[in-house]
């Protein structure tokens, strides 16, 4: 039992690295061009997996509190996370999609006009949210590897 436990941690590790992997070229691409949210897919379905083959979802897991350099690199992309969702915040205005309305572009929270956008505002909300995700989604990647780390399986 423990080779098969093994196996699906070496897995659960690679899976983790090529999710973080995804979401770093995804998320340095918003900054060279725009992005739809489309491409953050990419990298749910190696998250998911990885954290199938880890064993996360099993019933007696216990969370480990994640130790070492992965973890200080997952809390810090976790505080990154939390301003890159404050700066999309703050540059939207709170808004929730963008739409044209009567010939204008317009920033919307759920069918009410927030304010009128320029096309290039517009245009941006897109790579905001897709850049958004990434971070988001390659810290819950490098906390997968730390805690991996964590239960001895890997000397990271």
């Amino acid at each position: 039992m423990t080779k098969i436990r093994r196996v699906r941690n070496t897995l659960g590790f690679a899976l983790f690295v090529a999710t973080a992997t995804i979401c770093a070229v995804i998320h340095v691409a918003t900054f060279v061009t725009i992005l739809p949210p489309i491409w953050i897919l990419a990298a749910v379905p190696t998250l998911a997996g990885a954290a199938l083959c880890a064993g996360r979802t099993e019933p007696k897991f216990r969370f480990k509190m994640p130790s070492g350099k992965l973890a200080l690199v997952g809390c810090g992309l976790l505080v990154y996370a939390i301003f890159t969702f404050a700066y999309f915040y703050k540059t939207t205005g709170g808004a929730s999609s963008v739409g044209m309305v009567d010939g204008q572009y317009v920033s919307e929270y759920k069918t009410r006009v927030i304010r009128t956008i320029s096309e290039y505002e517009y245009r941006f909300f897109p790579d905001l949210w897709t850049r958004v995700m990434s971070a988001w989604i390659a810290m819950m990647a490098v906390f997968g590897v730390s805690n991996l780390a964590a239960d001895g399986d890997r000397s990271v």
